[in-house]
């Protein structure tokens, strides 16, 4: 485009002289002599413009004439000046803050977001940083770590308060009322029992017999014992226990009252026997220097660990359950205009920042720019830009000559 500018601006130039040429050898009536004015103008305008052209980038005609080459002789000046427009006006400080103001960064940030959220790219991406994560971390240490903060945790309890708190517990939901229940059906099956039966007779019958008596009254034992049989008193013997069994289930019985107020009695001075709470300190201990308590966690992690690798190399697991919960995500976080808000101003005031520390940095990177490239390139470049439009300079400066040329002459003509 620009050489067939420059040609345009040759030829109008070539018109000029040709014509001026033409009229100045021809018959001198007024019209030839109205263009031959209009013609000299025109060449004079073409001339001066190019002069002009020319004498911003090189001396005309390689002669080294005043005030041409302004470009390569005024340089440092002109880069100098060029910074600063970039620096100060085009791109200063308050305009490109004031530009960021206005950016909503996070909605741009989550609707792309949302748009990709199921793209491959972002599956490959969960995998991958998946897969970092979980080989930066290592199972043995994360064993170690874990092992230690439990053991610490485990350190820190007080015994004493804790076991106070548990009874507490056990007496205000009325655990131990439950737990004789529970006794007492246990023992009730294990009473009905034929084999215990017969173990209560067994046990009977040799008790009477340790017991100390003389006379009649060994005789008397004796010969009941003989007349209603072991059986008979196995029989027997088991249906009292039953009994008193049966006794102990009604909730107003005196007898479980009693019970009741023994166990109670007795698990409240658990909490004050210094014996105990020792005896669970030394079991803490255990517990924490335990290396079967170290294997079982590092068993734990491992396991932990074959699900998360089957978890994160799921296609199925990624596409149905992560990305999901990710878009979900994603907009919630679009619906909260406050949480947005707050991540605007804050990567604003982050870009803010980062522009005051280093605005001077977009002249300094101008300035290299212009300087990484010598005088002859710096030229071309500019006219490549630019050419185009200063060589209209020189057409129009020769259409412009010629038609004040033909006003001047027709001027001419008239006072004459």
């Amino acid at each position: 485009m620009k050489v067939r500018t420059g040609e345009k601006a040759l030829a109008s130039l070539v018109i000029m002289l040709i014509g001026f040429i033409i009229t100045l050898f021809s018959s001198n009536n007024s019209i030839m002599i109205l263009l031959q004015n209009g013609f000299e103008a025109g060449l004079v305008g073409g001339l001066a413009d190019w002069f002009a052209v020319s004498a911003l980038f090189r001396h005309p005609m390689g002669i080294p004439i005043p005030h041409t080459a302004l470009l390569p002789r005024n340089r440092e000046r002109i880069t100098t000046s060029l910074v600063s427009i970039v620096e100060n006006d085009l791109l200063n400080k308050e305009s490109v803050i004031h530009r960021i103001s206005k950016i909503n960064f996070t909605k741009k940030i989550l609707q792309m977001c949302s748009e990709y959220v199921y793209s491959n790219q972002v599956k490959l991406a969960i995998v991958d940083i998946a897969n970092r994560i979980k080989n930066s971390i290592s199972i043995t240490d994360m064993t170690i770590y874990f092992n230690t903060t439990i053991s610490k945790y485990i350190d820190s309890i007080d015994t004493k308060n804790v076991l106070e708190q548990l009874i507490n517990q056990a007496l205000k939901n009325n655990y131990d009322d439950k737990l004789l229940d529970v006794l007492i059906d246990n023992v009730e099956e294990v009473i009905k029992r034929e084999d215990v039966k017969k173990e209560i007779a067994t046990t009977s019958v040799n008790a009477a017999k340790k017991i100390p008596k003389k006379g009649m009254l060994q005789f008397t034992l004796n010969t009941f014992t003989d007349i209603i049989g072991q059986d008979k008193i196995g029989d027997k013997v088991q249906e009292f226990i039953l009994l008193m069994l049966k006794e102990l289930k009604y909730k107003d019985s005196p007898s479980r009252i009693m019970v009741l107020n023994s166990i109670r009695d007795n698990i409240i001075k658990i909490s004050e026997d210094n014996s105990v709470i020792e005896k669970l300190d030394d079991y803490k201990k255990d517990i924490s220097n335990n290396d079967k308590i170290n294997d079982f966690s590092l068993k734990i992690l491992q396991g932990l660990e074959g699900q998360i690798l089957d978890f994160i190399n799921d296609d199925i697991v990624i596409e149905e359950k992560v990305l999901p919960i990710l878009d979900r995500l994603i907009g919630d976080m679009s619906k909260d205009d406050e949480l947005v808000d707050k991540i605007d101003q804050y990567i604003r005031s982050q870009i803010s920042q980062y522009i005051n520390k280093n605005h001077e940095k977009i002249g300094v990177l101008v300035k290299e720019n212009i300087e990484k490239l010598d005088t002859e390139t710096l030229i071309d470049l500019i006219e490549d830009k630019v050419g185009d439009d200063l060589q209209w300079i020189r057409i129009n400066g020769a259409v412009c000559g010629f038609l004040i040329g033909l006003v001047l002459g027709g001027i001419k003509l008239i006072v004459r």
